[in-house]
């Protein structure tokens, strides 16, 4: 009498492994490429966000005079109390420091996974009322 048995042999079994491990594998770089870029965007918009802070702490002094905000803000220095990054540096250029308004170039750096990236914002500022 013959019987029948139930299951999988080990050729079907090694015919879905070929076929399930590559998916795994391509399903779980995803999610990584996927994390890894969102880590990127979070620290471009804590960059941007540290721009516009510094970008604001210029536009408050210039009530008082351009020559205090370049001499607040130098040209070409770190401006302190930025820490949000890794190696995070935040600095401050002018085109030209005597003109009216002001051209104000606000870069910051930073390291990411071994890489150094950057963003600046750029704005006019003359003496505030």
């Amino acid at each position: 009498m013959l019987t029948k048995h139930k299951g999988f042999t080990v050729l079907e079994l090694l015919f879905v492994m070929a076929i399930m491990i590559p998916a795994l594998l391509g399903i779980i770089g995803v999610n990584l490429f996927a994390i890894r870029a969102g880590e990127s965007a979070r620290q471009i918009t804590k960059a941007i966000q540290d721009a516009n802070t510094t970008i604001e702490r210029i536009r408050d002094t210039s009530k008082q005079s351009l020559a205090q905000v370049t001499s607040t803000y130098p040209n070409g220095q770190t401006v302190s109390g930025f820490s949000n990054l890794t190696s995070e540096q935040v600095v401050v250029t002018y085109a030209n420091t005597s003109a009216d308004p002001l051209a104000v170039t606000v870069t910051v750096t930073w390291s990411d996974r071994g890489r150094t990236m950057s963003r600046a914002l750029t704005t006019q500022v003359t003496k505030r009322q």
